[in-house]
């Protein structure tokens, strides 16, 4: 990895909340001389706050650019990551003589779409390394961008078939450069885990909320609401959109966790039913020692 703002031009394609905080937090840190926003929908937002330096609506915009190093990393839903993989392809083709693009990384939330778009990175593939910052929040625009989303958050550090051990170090690096602590996992445990410490979690957090909007509680548990409620719940304002697609795309793993969920909630269910307070408490005392553990 280059030294701290050596690195001549950050491409980041995707400029919603993920992005938009990514591309703050490169600029704030010093670690790219440019910054270059991707999104056909929310660059032109982001550059005119200064969260970028530069807005473009495709990748295929770029192609006159005279950066000699570039970094890319994709904020983009999974579901565009066929066609930004191919883009990204024909951009790095079309590079004079001199340019190259160093590393290119995302931020998905699901990897088997990932590993299956990589295929269309050609080249480049052995420059890709795949990421996933357990930092987020339930805003979705560059206007509430944060500098400091990384700071001391863990980033998943998924490496494909093709990656080399240049490009892992130049990615892990990066991240450390924003304050956040790479970790290695492999990427065909990532959505296994995934759907049960995030994707599950969104789920819960959804049907709660859905439920109660849908009762006659719903103004009266908005307004008179405590922690408890709020803390919960937080999540199921994100975007619903991003959510649904992540739900599907790990379908299958989603639906294995939700189903050891439901029978450890059928088993609280019939101790309840049946006034049964040792066992409520076990598994109350269970759920709580390991809450408690949490680093």
């Amino acid at each position: 990895m280059a030294e701290q703002g050596s690195l001549d031009c950050l491409v980041v394609v995707g400029t919603g909340f993920m992005g938009a905080s990514l591309a703050k937090a490169v600029k704030q840190a010093g670690l790219a001389r440019h910054v270059i926003g991707v999104d056909p929908k929310a660059s032109s937002a982001a550059a005119s706050i200064g969260v970028i330096d530069q807005a473009a609506s495709s990748i295929a915009e770029l192609s006159n650019c005279s950066f000699k190093e570039i970094a890319v990393v994709i904020a983009s839903p999974v579901n565009t990551y066929a066609t930004v993989f191919e883009a990204l392809a024909k951009f790095s083709v079309a590079l004079k003589e001199g340019q190259s693009i160093a590393w290119v990384t995302d931020l998905g939330s699901t990897k088997e779409g990932v590993v299956k778009a990589a295929s269309l990175l050609g080249p480049l593939s052995s420059r890709f390394v795949s990421s996933h910052p357990m930092a987020g929040s339930e805003k979705q625009g560059p206007a509430d961008a944060r500098a400091d989303l990384f700071q001391s958050a863990r980033v998943l550090i998924s490496q494909t078939a093709d990656s080399s051990p240049q490009a892992i170090s130049d990615v892990e690096t990066f991240w450390m450069q924003l304050g956040a602590t790479p970790s290695p996992l492999p990427i065909g445990e990532h959505d296994e885990l995934l759907a049960a410490i995030s994707h599950l979690p969104h789920v819960v957090a959804y049907s709660l909320a859905g439920m109660l909007a849908g009762s006659p509680l719903a103004g009266a548990a908005q307004a008179l609401h405590g922690g408890g409620l709020r803390d919960t719940t937080r999540i199921a304002a994100s975007s619903a959109e991003l959510w649904a697609d992540i739900f599907l795309d790990n379908r299958e793993r989603l639906l294995e966790a939700w189903s050891e969920w439901a029978l450890h909630v059928e088993v609280m269910h019939q101790a309840l039913e049946k006034a049964d307070r040792e066992t409520l408490i076990e598994l109350l005392q269970q759920a709580s020692q390991w809450r408690k553990g949490f680093l």
